[in-house]
């Protein structure tokens, strides 16, 4: 029986998940259509869409564009404080990664870089943007800028790789300190696009600002992730 204080599109929410639950629905299976769905639980679609929307914003669905409504995988766990890349950090918890270079070139740095990084506006600087994926699911499109000065050639390379692991082996180029800021930020333009989300779709934007050892500017890092894919956990030694 449905209880008349509890919203109806609550009341499917919690009669979905339970189905899901019972039926045992993997990462990244997909759910019935939202038809089906309608029918399934005696309801309309836009109290169907409701109930989504909800179990999306909790983390335990995703919408893929043109696509349908799927099972989130299990969360990448990210602690800004260590020093490892993201394939390491994907891998060591036994997942796939996966990168795609965007675009590559040689901008001039525009004014509120030149404000963060302390680059003279207008100073070659190299961008690079790309999408990473966690097993096949896109999950965070990145914008690098990095100063050339201490590696010349670097877009010849392959940007599908790590770039600090490039940065560490071809040019010795090390990390010194970081200032790293995460918040909740929608995810809109190029990025929503990129990612298959509707412009709007709840995010996560980390931005992470690189010195090299001697103090100087080496890389501002902006990131777009998915909401639901990242859990940030740092570990704290008081000794």
């Amino acid at each position: 029986m449905q209880r008349s204080d509890i919203p109806v599109y609550v009341q499917v929410r919690n009669q979905l998940w339970q189905w899901v639950q019972k039926q045992q629905l993997g990462s990244q299976e997909r759910l019935p259509a939202e038809r089906e769905l309608a029918a399934r639980f005696n309801t309309t679609r836009v109290t169907v869409r409701q109930a989504l929307g909800q179990l999306e914003a909790e983390g335990v669905i995703f919408r893929s564009n043109r696509r349908g409504w799927y099972i989130t995988p299990q969360r990448l766990i990210y602690d800004p404080s260590v020093d490892i890349g993201f394939y390491k950090t994907v891998i060591e918890q036994g997942l796939t990664p996966r990168t795609e270079t965007l675009s590559k070139r040689l901008i001039e740095t525009p004014n509120w870089l030149a404000d963060i990084s302390g680059m003279e506006k207008g100073a070659p600087i190299y961008h690079i943007v790309r999408r990473r994926s966690v097993d096949l699911r896109c999950v965070v499109v990145e914008h690098n800028y990095i100063n050339p000065l201490g590696c010349p050639g670097l877009l010849d390379q392959d940007m599908d790789l790590s770039i600090w692991k490039l940065l560490r082996e071809q040019y010795d180029l090390l990390p010194g300190q970081r200032n790293i800021e995460i918040f909740p930020q929608a995810l809109t333009g190029v990025e929503a696009e990129a990612l298959g989300v509707n412009s709007g779709s709840a995010g996560l934007y980390m931005q992470r600002l690189t010195l090299d050892k001697s103090g100087t500017f080496l890389e501002y890092d902006r990131e777009y992730w998915i909401h639901d894919a990242l859990k940030v956990a740092v570990q704290v030694n008081n000794n």
